[in-house]
């Protein structure tokens, strides 16, 4: 797998590897501008707790025919690729990352965020390799341990990669907090392999 640049970002369990300019700064602003005004955005309401919360962010799912996905009580059916992600998941399989669909999730202000995660879905497989490429606005992802331990950021900027084995889902948990600072538009998108044997009880 050809990284040039490449930073590894001290996770363990696990590997964590950023790659800052991925896609040159002009080819990421073009993503980011047909992702904003071509996919087709949602802010889903969850139950947590008994009480009901629309999600803090513009969330989309993108993915081959007859994909599904589940998370928090949801479940999405994916809509089609458009050529810019076609693309960008056709250059990530020229290194070996062979995906069949992506999250994406806008982050229009400061005020739109992701609370602590991890990406374990069953659908995901026990250890699911993520690939997020970060557009626009950069923006900090925190990692903490599940267990005890330190936390610690990386700041994702325009056109990075960030690529996380299934050893980082099983043992960290990550967020993009909230912040008072101005911002502009964020679109993460996260791509991911989602097992075809999963879907038959969906």
């Amino acid at each position: 797998m050809a990284l040039p640049d490449a930073e590894d970002i001290p996770l363990f369990p696990g590997r964590a590897v950023y790659v800052p300019a991925w896609l040159d700064s002009n080819h990421a602003s073009v993503v980011l501008a047909a992702c904003v005004d071509n996919l087709h955005w949602t802010s889903p309401t969850l139950k947590m707790f008994g009480r009901a919360h629309q999600i803090p962010r513009r969330h989309a799912f993108v993915g081959d025919a007859g994909v599904h996905y589940r998370w928090s009580g949801l479940v999405q059916t994916a809509e089609p690729w458009i050529p810019e992600l076609s693309e960008i998941r056709a250059r990530l399989a020229c290194i070996g990352l062979s995906f069949n669909s992506l999250l994406a999730n806008h982050y229009r202000t400061g005020r739109d965020s992701m609370g602590w995660h991890a990406d374990d879905e069953p659908e995901l497989g026990q250890l699911p390799v993520i690939a997020t490429i970060s557009l626009g606005q950069a923006r900090k992802l925190r990692f903490k341990p599940k267990g005890e331990g330190a936390s610690l950021g990386v700041l994702l900027r325009h056109g990075s990669l960030l690529l996380t084995s299934g050893e980082v889902q099983q043992h960290w948990l990550h967020q993009v907090a909230k912040s008072q600072a101005r911002m502009i538009d964020r679109v993460s998108l996260t791509f991911r392999y989602i097992g075809l044997e999963s879907q038959a009880s969906i």
